[in-house]
């Protein structure tokens, strides 16, 4: 959950540096035109590795500008090589070749103004009830649950980060106030944590002892994938 949460604040963070950097940010510009997105989808998002690849961080969301194109300009360190991809919020819907198999991912070396026009051939097709085992079907509806449990708190951490900005860009920031949001913080990423790493509890005593190894390899080799959705596909490659 730690990870998750730096990829929430990132780019804020990365904001907040900007003003006393300037010269080292660049502003990018992402047009894409993509094949359609379905009524169940998330919306567009950008996913990379200035976001640590989240893929439905609210912030990488981009604008639909009509027919199916979509926009986003984000905030990078100027000459820093990043990689990428576009996804409809989940990473079982990011964006494939023609014949559905995976594309490498997209790069880019940031300079200020920089507009990257892009398409997306074809999305992942969304996977069948089929496709998943019952097992796989619980861990996920656990997943969602706890994802919407902590909504508030990640939505009141981002509150507390616009309070933390305003204190910073004042003529003469408060410590007493910048103290009060830390310790406000730390107490509200400590209770999230806890959460996520009790369903992990549970999850990982659930499994086969072949199910663990399985994940655990997955895990250690990595991916493209945020670690949940690595740890669940290696169960349900498991389970098939």
């Amino acid at each position: 959950m730690k990870i998750f949460i730096l990829k929430t604040a990132a780019p804020v963070a990365l904001l907040l540096y900007s003003y006393t950097l300037p010269a080292q940010i660049a502003a990018v510009k992402f047009t894409v035109q993509v094949p359609g997105v379905m009524q169940t989808d998330k919306g567009v998002y950008l996913a990379g590795s200035f976001n640590y690849w989240h893929e439905n961080d609210t912030m990488y969301r981009m604008k639909n500008t009509g027919n199916n194109v979509y926009t986003l300009t984000i905030p990078v360190f100027k000459g820093k090589q990043y990689e990428y991809k576009y996804c409809l919020g989940n990473w079982n819907r990011v964006e494939t070749a023609g014949n559905d198999s995976n594309i490498n991912n997209r790069q880019f070396t940031a300079f200020n103004k920089q507009h990257i026009y892009d398409t997306v051939v074809k999305w992942k097709p969304v996977p069948t009830v089929a496709d998943s085992s019952p097992q796989l079907k619980k861990f996920v509806a656990m997943k969602d649950s706890l994802a919407e449990k902590i909504k508030p708190e990640i939505g009141g951490l981002m509150e507390q980060l616009k309070l933390y900005a305003q204190n910073l860009l004042q003529a003469q920031p408060s410590m007493e106030e910048h103290n009060r949001l830390d310790s406000g913080s730390v107490e509200m990423i400590g209770h999230v944590y806890r959460q996520v790493t009790g369903l992990l509890w549970k999850l990982c005593n659930s499994l086969t002892p072949e199910q663990r190894q399985q994940a655990l390899k997955k895990l250690n080799a990595g991916s493209g994938k945020d670690f949940f959705n690595t740890f669940l596909d290696a169960i349900n490659g498991e389970a098939k």
